[in-house]
């Protein structure tokens, strides 16, 4: 048992406050060359100096020459041209849908030959993904259910997979596929790839009433018919919603990710 930042939770937590000095190439050659082209000049005008002071000039006033080649030999307008590249790239970048919010990741991202992500596309199309279902007893993964055609031979699993259909707002479009919040447009795509088809659910099971999802109560229900309540939400915030009034109390409010994790219709949940 851990509480606090020794939780995972916490950990995320304080690893997103950390400040981390991003290096990318160009930053690295950009620092190799600063520190070449320092000591190229320092050598310069110490060369210059010992040379002028050999041919009989004046130690200061030769110290005053080597110090003003110095100074004039730093490139002022490198770090400016620079930035304005790269805040070129990222107006580039923006044209394309890609908000960039550090600049020299822009030639990061240039640079990147392989990119590594996850096959739920979770972070390459914000979109998440139903991978497993449990329901009386069963645990099995979504890909051992096609093709079902709506029928299962555990009741449990299809009512949980109805529940997750009948209590959710997301909605298809036409124009932009299935809107709503990621974890409801998953519940969405489940039900179809399992043969349920969402207009007949809803004309067989119309919704009356509901109570939208809030941070505090943490769940979302649904009143289909007189009798038929479908609840969706966390662990948490399902129990609390059962209890007797007289002894229910509010879940304290956890991270979106746990927040809006699993589902239940019947006896089911979602993972």
């Amino acid at each position: 048992m851990a509480t606090g930042d020794a939780t995972e939770v916490g950990c995320i937590s304080t690893s997103l406050q950390e400040q981390v000095d991003l290096t990318t190439p160009l930053t690295r050659k950009f620092g190799r060359f600063s520190r070449t082209l320092l000591k190229a000049i320092l050598l310069v005008a110490t060369l210059t100096f010992v040379a002028g002071v050999l041919r009989g000039r004046g130690a200061e006033e030769m110290f005053d020459g080597a110090v003003a080649l110095a100074v004039g030999a730093i490139p002022e307008e490198l770090p400016a041209i620079v930035t304005i590249t790269l805040a070129i790239g990222v107006n580039r970048m923006a044209r394309r849908r890609a908000i960039i919010r550090k600049l020299p990741a822009v030639e990061a991202l240039g640079s990147t030959t392989v990119i590594c992500s996850d096959k739920t596309g979770t972070l390459t199309q914000n979109r998440m993904t139903v991978q497993h279902l449990y329901g009386g007893g069963e645990l099995l993964a979504i890909e051992e259910l096609w093709p079902a055609n709506g029928s299962f031979s555990n009741v449990a699993l299809q009512e949980t997979v109805l529940a997750g259909l009948l209590c959710n707002d997301a909605r298809p479009s036409s124009q932009e596929g299935l809107v709503g919040d990621p974890t409801e447009t998953a519940l969405l795509v489940a039900a179809r790839s399992v043969g349920i088809d969402r207009q007949e659910a809803l004309k067989r099971h119309p919704r009356r009433d509901a109570i939208l999802f809030e941070s505090e109560q943490q769940f979302m229900a649904t009143l289909h018919g007189s009798e038929q309540i479908l609840l969706k939400g966390s662990v948490e915030g399902g129990a609390a919603a059962l209890q007797p009034p007289a002894r229910r109390r509010r879940p304290a409010p956890g991270p979106r990710s746990q927040r809006h994790r699993g589902g239940c219709g019947g006896d089911g949940g979602l993972g």
